[in-house]
């Protein structure tokens, strides 16, 4: 800081300006303000968070779904006059899974999203009907086959034959995971092509 100004005027002390001619003793240093910061429009974050889940095992709302229906199936299969039209519950439960994943979430879903939720409801059920199978060969598995015995002769030969046991078991499984999950397919894809076209309409 100068001592005297350039007017001749000894200055006072930590002075910013001279007291006689006014002028200022040391320019100020130029502030440059920022700019403020860019922030990205917060509907664009909200659109990503509410973008819907593809169907499949990982999907909450597909997977409760399906478990329903194939609770369904399971309570329908314990009516002794119903269990006749097994075929019959596997679509409707396929389509039902798909109509009631419509009504929560309102989306409309393409066949190809409804065969894969009418497929893990006949996965879900297909598992239901293993766990129960196996809980009735547990505990009454004698039974059963001494009355399939008696009722077949022949089958004492594959009784005594544990490996085409075993083979008739698993082959038996098979067949049966292939209807029931490819019915439910089925009754889910019809659903959604049905719906489809029906909107579109």
């Amino acid at each position: 800081m100068p001592e005297t100004c350039t007017c001749g005027t000894t200055l006072v002390e930590n002075a910013r300006f001279c007291h006689r001619c006014g002028k200022p003793v040391f320019e100020e240093p130029h502030v440059i303000e920022a700019p403020p910061p860019v922030h990205p429009p917060p509907a664009e974050g909200k659109n990503a968070a509410r973008a819907p889940l593809p169907v499949g095992f990982g999907n909450p709302i597909a997977l409760r779904i399906a478990f329903l229906m194939s609770i369904a199936i399971m309570v329908l299969e314990m009516i002794p006059f119903l269990q006749i039209l097994f075929v019959v519950w596997c679509l409707i439960a396929g389509w039902g899974a798909v109509r009631l994943y419509r009504r929560i979430t309102g989306l409309t879903l393409s066949p190809s999203s409804g065969a894969r939720l009418g497929s893990i409801t006949g996965v879900l059920t297909f598992l239901s009907i293993a766990v129960v199978m196996a809980l009735a060969m547990l505990f009454n598995g004698k039974e059963l086959i001494q009355q399939m015995v008696h009722q077949n002769p022949e089958v004492s030969q594959v009784v005594n034959n544990p490996a085409a046991l075993a083979l008739g078991f698993v082959f038996g499984l098979l067949i049966l995971f292939a209807m029931v999950v490819g019915f439910c397919a089925a009754g889910g894809a019809l659903s959604a092509r049905w719906a489809g076209g029906a909107s579109s309409k």
